[in-house]
């Protein structure tokens, strides 16, 4: 029998990811964490074969840094990434931080539980579309080859947290002007990191205003 632990603060998604694998006869549902230190305190009381982790819990830096601990703390369990991000680069991030497989929240239960079976095997699973994401991923470079910098593609929504950033907001006044949640604008803000290429929003900030995407 596989056990498994889902990790995600949104209970909604966990009951429904409980349900997809509740049919398969050698797979149970151990434990469900919503909260960092709840997987922490679970692993260490419990053995876990593969954790289903939701890379925004509650931040994309934090899952990732939870990925990175379970990884080397419990070398036996084997994560995959469930998330609703489909971006190259941090696909390739939560692979190098220890995830042997990765998968969007709207995978089908086949391929849900042929992951969860790949792993707790010792092998990776990433399905078509992740691949394809993979395959057709070129090298992004800031610069082009005339030496100007290249402006990032962005979103309405970046677009707009990173207007707010720049004025000195914090994430919960971002959040209550733009009537989202505050892990939402975390959400923004890391995918802007990601696509600046910068560690900071220091740096964020600089850059933006180098490329005069920001006054």
């Amino acid at each position: 029998m596989i056990r498994v632990l889902i990790a995600d603060d949104h209970n909604v998604f966990v009951e429904g990811i409980e349900s997809l694998i509740s049919g398969s006869p050698d797979i149970e549902v151990a434990e469900r964490c919503f909260s960092v230190e709840a997987v922490m305190e679970r692993l260490d009381q419990t053995v876990i074969d593969v954790v289903l982790l939701d890379i925004s819990f509650p931040t994309i830096e934090a899952g990732l840094g939870l990925c990175d601990y379970i990884s080397h703390t419990f070398p036996e369990t084997k994560v995959v990434a469930l998330t609703m991000h489909d971006d190259a680069s941090l696909i390739k991030r939560v692979v190098k931080k220890g995830a042997k497989g990765y998968l969007l929240k709207n995978t089908t239960k086949l391929e849900l539980i042929q992951a969860i079976k790949a792993v707790h095997e010792k092998k990776q699973y990433f399905n078509d579309t992740i691949t394809h994401i993979l395959l057709n991923d070129e090298p992004r470079s800031r610069k082009s080859s005339t030496g100007v910098a290249l402006k990032p593609n962005l979103t309405p929504r970046e677009t707009e947290v990173l207007a707010l950033m720049a004025q000195g907001l914090t994430t919960q006044q971002m959040a209550a002007q733009m009537f989202v949640s505050a892990k939402a604008v975390e959400f923004h803000r890391s995918s802007l990191l990601m696509k600046f290429g910068v560690p900071n929003t220091a740096l964020l900030i600089k850059t933006a205003m180098e490329l005069q995407l920001i006054a």
